[in-house]
């Protein structure tokens, strides 16, 4: 049976989460429910969450489809092909154009044969702990209680959709650091293995480089992951430069029949994504 998540659901969807692996934290899965309610689903076997995915819609023009988790005793079962069916299928009643998803080599398959088209690749980069780190000091700001509508403009033409819900989410969460400039912002948030930059969207290197070294610059103790996607040779210089190396490589997709947006995006202007569950 598949059923909307809620939050009662959450410590369910964590041991999904463990069983793959992955870093994200409960204040993830709440996130993502605050800002799509309706759009989260889990598949019941026998009384037990066995699956999960979850849909998020940004404005019209996009949505990002994430969090495809079944545990290891109910794969093979079609659990997750049908998660991803019921959620298409819910974005498609409201009529939203464009679909897109990062996904891991065991989910590629499964990704093509719902109607997704490789749109090439996104690294996930690591610093492990006590890496040097020397910072210039060009910072403006930590746990900012909004972003000024130039910023979200940025925001809009770096990706070409409408951020503005996860990105005031982001602003008014008090465990995420945010670190801004005119040009440019940067994000930061725990995760249950490591902490997590991005998103980061800078109109230029140089501004995306003060808002990263300000975000990075206590952190020196602590893992950090880092994604984007290698076409930005200039968020690869930098994250090289700041002690990161790649780790993890998964497929950025999108659903056939609907135009990308990045198209006509700024992608470029893009130094570090949201997250795979985000885009």
């Amino acid at each position: 049976m598949i059923r909307q998540m809620r939050s009662a659901d959450i410590p369910a969807a964590m041991r999904l989460k463990h069983a793959a692996g992955w870093n994200q934290t409960p204040a993830d899965w709440q996130r993502l429910l605050r800002l799509e309610p309706e759009g989260c689903f889990v598949a019941e076997t026998d009384g037990i969450v066995a699956g999960s995915t979850t849909a998020v819609r940004y404005g019209s023009e996009m949505a990002w489809l994430g969090m495809v988790l079944v545990l290891p005793k109910y794969r093979r079962q079609g659990i997750a092909r049908a998660l991803v069916r019921h959620a298409l299928e819910w974005l498609d009643l409201r009529g939203t154009s464009t679909c897109g998803l990062d996904a891991t080599s065991m989910g590629i398959q499964l990704y093509e044969q719902v109607g997704f088209t490789s749109a090439g690749p996104i690294e996930r980069w690591e610093r492990p702990p006590e890496s040097d780190l020397v910072s210039d000091g060009q910072t403006s700001g930590r746990c900012v209680g909004t972003l000024s509508t130039a910023l979200e403009g940025i925001d809009r033409e770096a990706c070409n959709y409408d951020r503005s819900r996860l990105l005031r989410d982001l602003c008014m969460d008090p465990a995420v650091t945010a670190v801004i400039c005119p040009e440019g912002f940067s994000f930061g948030r725990p995760g249950s293995s490591a902490w997590f930059v991005g998103p980061c969207v800078a109109k230029s290197a140089q501004a995306a480089a003060a808002v990263l070294r300000g975000l990075l610059e206590e952190r020196q103790a602590q893992r950090v992951f880092w994604d984007f996607l290698p076409s930005n040779k200039a968020a690869r210089e930098l994250a090289a430069e700041l002690g990161f190396r790649p780790v993890r490589r998964l497929e950025r997709m999108m659903l056939r029949g609907g135009e990308s947006p990045s198209l006509h995006s700024h992608s470029e202007q893009v130094y570090a994504t949201a997250g795979f569950e985000f885009g």
